[in-house]
């Protein structure tokens, strides 16, 4: 069984990206981020795709015909309607019935870690675990995928965005579930992320192009931040 991998994004332009940096930095710089955290995920991934790990995709808010060519490389599978949780549900489903095994990923984590990613798809695909969560520091996920359906509450409970997310989702599993828990990493949400995520991408030891591009724009707004 080899898992089938959902990049999710949304489009610069089309839909808010990274608006909880726009005071800092400004719309324009948050997202050229955004699309280099989204390419640096998308490396990580096409690596994996090539080594027979899993297969990648791309989850686009906006609708087909409005999908700018941004999105390469990979094919697109669409988000559908709804808030996060209901998109979610419907890309797992989606990918569970497409490959038999589903993993989820944001565009928060460009220091991502092959071999994290690498350790979710060997879970699943051993059966070791039915279901793989990363957790992220602030209370939230920057992966989940699972093996089995999971109940609509499991998507639809979690309030996300805050620090309960991640515990809300766990609460909202059946209790025969047998998770594996991968490492923690910090989320690039705010300008207080950049400094420790500045730190994991620059202790990668063979970054991606993208992750490099990450570090260097971080180099540059680090150097203009107060403090």
């Amino acid at each position: 069984m080899t898992p089938g991998l959902a990049l999710f994004v949304k489009t610069p332009g089309r839909s808010p990206v990274k608006s909880r940096l726009w005071p800092a930095i400004g719309r324009k710089a948050a997202e050229a981020l955004y699309l280099d955290c989204a390419e640096a995920g998308a490396e990580v991934a096409r690596a994996l795709q090539r080594a027979g790990t899993l297969h990648a995709y791309w989850a686009v808010a906006e609708a087909e015909d409005d999908a700018p060519p941004v999105w390469r490389e990979l094919p697109r599978l669409p988000q559908g309607e709804g808030d996060l949780g209901e998109r979610m549900a419907a890309v797992y489903d989606a990918l569970l019935a497409r490959h038999g095994a589903a993993l989820l990923v944001g565009t928060d984590v460009p220091h991502l870690p092959p071999e994290a990613l690498a350790e979710a798809c060997d879970a699943l695909s051993s059966a070791r675990a039915d279901v793989v969560l990363g957790p992220s520091d602030d209370g939230g996920f920057w992966l989940v995928g699972g093996t089995r359906a999971l109940p609509h509450s499991a998507w639809t409970a979690p309030r996300y965005s805050t620090p309960h997310a991640r515990a809300d989702f766990i609460a909202a599993l059946p209790t025969d579930v047998c998770m594996h828990l991968l490492p923690t990493l910090r989320d690039l949400d705010e300008a207080d992320d950049f400094a420790p995520v500045h730190a994991a991408l620059a202790a990668l030891p063979a970054p991606t192009p993208a992750q490099a591009r990450v570090l260097r724009r971080l180099d540059a707004l680090l150097a203009t931040m107060p403090g």
